[in-house]
């Protein structure tokens, strides 16, 4: 993508970032917000952020490593994939869709995969995001209090879920949009099966569960106590909101969600403390992506550069 094609895209995401920032700090006092993050304990603040961040790298690492090994590349080293998957976040740290960008530049110089191929490949870990954010939304609609917005939005996601699965996997789907079928995007998708699909599902339930226990810390280093009930409706919102661009380094999304249920629907706590909350968050999740990528990222340039002779075997 080029520059000028990306650009609004980046543009727009900032303004929605802006807009909920504002939105989530508008009328909270700067000396009641002070206060609220004065209040927080250190150490569950410190095992929160770290311990979600290196969940979310290796589950993330291992899930792409199978599917582009499978798929692209069976001789890809496994450092190489740490490499990509950890350096990428850096990118992600600006604007989110700039990771998708690493992956197939690698593949197409160092083992001659076509760009759509590798783009097919990761978004096999998107349909999983999605099947466990379908699973999640369930859950919590089945326990009641979440918002309507979010149980319609579930429901149709999982629809569009199921319709795609149906299509790729069942004899009745060969003849719907063949062309499609056969495109390099979706080749990947017609190649995995439904045991591999479940790997790559458990391994991103292992990130959103991680998800929760670092929230549930947090929360209790600001002296609430999330019950299981609001802790998996917390995350469901959350989950949702993290598919749509509306975050620029971690800021925008978490603070209208944190604002929007613990304070305003659930008056959990305080509009100030909301706010901090979802700052300590932000900041906490942005320092531990940019302490652990860089140096990922200063390996990646000379990756990216390198590529793989013409007379080789791919």
């Amino acid at each position: 993508m080029s520059r000028t094609r990306g650009m609004p895209g980046f543009v727009a995401t900032a303004v929605v970032a802006v807009g909920i920032c504002w939105w989530a700090l508008h009328g909270v006092d700067l000396a009641g917000l002070g206060d609220a993050l004065r209040t927080a304990a250190p150490a569950p603040v410190l095992l929160a952020v770290t311990g979600y961040t290196a969940a979310f790298y290796a589950l993330d690492t291992t899930g792409l490593a199978l599917v582009y090994r499978r798929h692209l590349a069976p001789e890809v080293p496994v450092r190489d994939v740490v490499v990509i998957s950890c350096g990428k976040q850096l990118l992600g740290v600006l604007f989110a869709p700039l990771t998708k960008v690493v992956a197939p530049v690698y593949f197409q110089r160092r083992w001659r995969v076509p760009v759509m191929s590798t783009l097919g490949a990761s978004e096999v870990l998107t349909v999983a995001d999605f099947t466990v954010l379908v699973a999640v939304i369930a859950v919590s609609a089945v326990a009641g209090g979440l918002p309507e917005a979010a149980v319609s939005i579930g429901i149709g996601l999982g629809a569009a879920l199921v319709l795609f699965l149906a299509w790729i996997w069942l004899p009745a789907g060969l003849g719907v949009l063949p062309r499609w079928r056969g495109s390099r995007f979706l080749a990947v998708f017609t190649r995995t099966r439904p045991a591999e699909l479940a790997v790559q599902v458990a391994l991103r339930a292992g990130v959103v569960a991680a998800m929760m226990i670092s929230w549930w810390l947090l929360a209790a280093a600001f002296g609430l106590h999330l019950s299981p009930g609001h802790l998996v409706q917390f995350c469901a919102v959350l989950l949702l909101v993290t598919q749509l661009p509306v975050s620029i380094g971690g800021y925008g999304g978490p603070q209208g969600v944190c604002v929007l249920l613990l304070a305003d629907t659930w008056q959990l706590v305080s509009h100030a403390e909301a706010a901090a909350l979802s700052l300590v968050w932000s900041t906490g999740y942005l320092l531990a992506r940019l302490v652990i990528s860089t140096p990922f990222a200063i390996r990646l340039v000379p990756l990216l550069r390198a590529a793989r002779p013409v007379d080789a075997s791919h």
